[in-house]
């Protein structure tokens, strides 16, 4: 079983740094849904990007739409991306919620 479930209680947020999510725009080439270079080349290179919603596509592969952070920007982008189910596991981190709780509030 893949690590992509999550909690239906939505206590886990999956996100993703640039490292992770610049791994994750190389595996998503020849899929149907992915970055372009020029959207990339935005990215913040310090940015976490949050999965907002996920789906298995297709039997074979996740697509999500993520919130990214570009550098000089403070509202998220929103980009839908497909990945194998190995580059999601590998290229995502879960985080829970209340760990984050406290640094949410405090902005």
């Amino acid at each position: 079983m893949h690590n992509s479930i999550i909690k239906s209680d939505l206590s886990i947020i999956r996100f993703a740094t640039t490292f992770q999510f610049l791994a994750l725009a190389k595996d998503s080439k020849g899929r149907n849904r992915g970055p372009s270079v020029d959207l990339l080349k935005q990215l913040d290179p310090n940015g976490i990007h949050v999965l907002g919603y996920q789906f298995f596509h297709n039997d074979v592969e996740w697509r999500g739409c993520w919130l990214c952070k570009f550098d000089y920007q403070d509202s998220p982008v929103k980009v839908w991306m497909d990945n194998s189910t190995e580059a999601y596991d590998t290229f995502t981190s879960l985080e829970e919620v209340s760990s984050i709780e406290g640094c949410i509030q405090a902005v």
